[in-house]
């Protein structure tokens, strides 16, 4: 799946909190909240990403680049605002016109399962599909009608008497030659100038669920944002260590022609992977140090590797390696190395850069080494392997 974000805008309202950064930069908890998003893209499987940029631009390349958690990352750069429609037309060029594209708005999470409404969006063979949030006295937001068969049929201005509606909460599924059809400016409003204007001559069908949304684009629900999104948001792992777990241990495995997989690897992770864990592998690679393969060999080797679980409907969400070692022979990896383990500096950096829960998570090693890793980094759960592993999952 593919999604373009709208990440260009000001945060006019949140310029007390937050001035040096764009607004969808806003620190969550020591984090941008593009991060959440994008961790919540990554979980669900989306390969590409097109940020829609403008104010501060740099801020987002920079954290981002061209690769976020195995994402390709492009960027859409507006010279000048080009309002919510201008922003969609200019990134369009980088998505695949083959397949229907989200679009979301960068200052608001919601908690949706993106699968589910591609689907929906898929039977009733929509145009646009907008999700909708069903809310209390919903003040702030315009309203959004439509029929039994859940097509769009009126989007209503805000009004301070609104006891109850569903509100647009800010993704859409767009297929994307939909607005080359139609004689558009380069500068416009994606929601009054195209879903209004042309709401009787496409099909927009919409997609309703109950669950949690939030805007942080006021100072209130800024504040709240700093402790209910980190929560939701956690993520358990599955941590693998390789040889020994993952292929059988010959001895300082560096080239696809050694590796055998384990038998039952890709069952335990595909059971995993459906009882809501990412994976992510986490190996000491001594040989590199040692000179027994180069670290451009191990590189490849994961590459293969990491296609191979691919194939088997797996994804790795990462493989951390340390390639150093005290006793190394090139002297470059001579390093008395806090990542290797048993020190917990794999799995620190994991927990950090996946927002994991480690009371949650499980790490399956073979040796005393993994052991300790686990138990210095806190993890929840370690378990030596054996042929009866995916029993305990």
């Amino acid at each position: 799946m593919q999604a373009i974000i709208l990440a260009g805008g000001f945060g006019t309202r949140l310029q007390n909190l937050v001035s040096d950064v764009p607004k969808p930069m806003a620190n969550i908890d020591n984090r941008p909240f593009l991060f959440y998003l994008v961790s919540k893209l990554h979980k669900q499987n989306f390969k590409k990403i097109i940020f829609s940029v403008h104010y501060l631009k740099e801020k987002i390349i920079e954290y981002f680049g061209n690769n976020y958690l195995g994402i390709e990352i492009n960027y859409a750069i507006e010279n000048e605002p080009l309002g919510t429609g201008g922003a969609i037309l200019n990134s369009l060029k980088y998505a695949n016109p083959n397949e229907p594209v989200f679009i979301l708005n960068g200052d608001s999470f919601f908690n949706i399962n993106y699968k589910l409404m591609m689907d929906w969006h898929l039977k009733k063979n929509s145009d646009l599909t907008i999700a909708l949030k069903s809310m209390k006295n919903p003040n702030r937001y315009g309203l959004v009608e439509f029929d039994n068969n859940g097509v769009i049929t009126n989007f209503k201005e805000k009004s301070k008497d609104a006891k109850f509606g569903f509100i647009n909460a800010g993704i859409y599924i767009l297929r994307p030659n939909i607005l080359e059809k139609i004689d558009l400016p380069n500068k416009f409003s994606f929601e009054n100038d195209f879903m209004r204007k042309y709401l009787k001559k496409i099909s927009i069908n919409a997609f309703k669920t109950e669950d949690y949304f939030i805007d942080i684009g006021i100072p209130e629900d800024y504040v709240k944002a700093q402790t209910e999104i980190p929560t939701l948001t956690k993520n358990k792992a599955l941590f693998l260590d390789r040889d020994g777990v993952i292929n059988y241990d010959y001895g300082h495995v560096g080239k696809v022609k050694n590796f055998n997989f384990i038998n039952g690897i890709f069952d335990l992770c595909l059971k995993a992977q459906k009882k809501g864990f990412i994976i992510i592998i986490v190996t000491n690679q001594a040989g590199i140090a040692k000179g027994k393969y180069t670290e451009e060999d191990f590189l490849e080797l994961t590459k293969w590797m990491e296609n191979q679980f691919l194939n088997n409907k797996i994804k790795i969400s990462k493989t951390y390696y340390c390639p150093f070692h005290k006793d190394a022979i090139i002297e470059k990896y001579k390093v008395d190395s806090f990542d290797r383990k048993p020190n917990p500096g794999m799995l620190l950096k994991a927990l950090k850069d996946f927002n994991i829960d480690r009371d949650l998570s499980i790490f399956i090693g073979d040796s005393d080494c993994d052991e300790k890793a686990s138990s210095n980094a806190k993890i929840g759960r370690f378990y030596y392997y054996n042929a009866n592993i995916v029993d305990l999952i």
